[in-house]
């Protein structure tokens, strides 16, 4: 049976410090999933059409607004990590915890970062599916909604 002894000290320094560098570089920003869209992505009012070029001029002008007049149903935006949507009365924020490749598309897993009881965060999980360049679909367990992008004034992506 082996005992402690203080030649045995800077081994076992070594090993904690091994460890602890592995769980710095594990947990770093350089490692963590970023979103496979970004930008400004809007779901039009099914009850208000209008065009995409006017939604997207809409938003420009009055911002979270066109939200709240109805002219949009929804509103999200990526950003790195950060999922931000915007709805009717409600706006949150999700953080991605990780992307996996599906065969439809990527199966997304966030948290809210709004807590719930107990300091609990509520765990999203969707499949994002890139349709075409402008163009998106978000599934969940009830429900399938699509967006489309509104890129920077003047320009719209092809």
């Amino acid at each position: 049976m082996k005992t402690f002894s203080p030649a045995n000290l800077p081994r076992l320094a070594a090993v904690i410090l091994i460890i602890c560098l592995v769980c710095l570089i594990k947990n770093s920003p350089a490692f963590a999933d970023i979103y496979p869209v970004k930008g400004v992505w809007v779901a039009h009012n099914r009850d208000f059409p209008i065009g995409p070029g006017e939604i997207c001029s809409s938003i420009r002008l009055s911002g979270v607004e066109a939200v709240s007049r109805k002219l949009i149903s929804e509103l999200l935006i990526f950003n790195e990590n950060k999922r931000y949507v915007v709805k009717q009365n409600m706006q949150t924020v999700g953080t991605l915890i990780s992307t996996k490749t599906a065969e439809g598309g990527y199966w997304i897993t966030e948290f809210s970062d709004a807590r719930r009881r107990f300091w609990f965060r509520q765990k999203i999980a969707y499949l994002l599916t890139i349709v075409d360049p402008t163009t998106i679909e978000i599934r969940s367990n009830t429900r399938k909604t699509s967006f489309m992008r509104c890129g920077p004034r003047g320009r719209f992506p092809i």
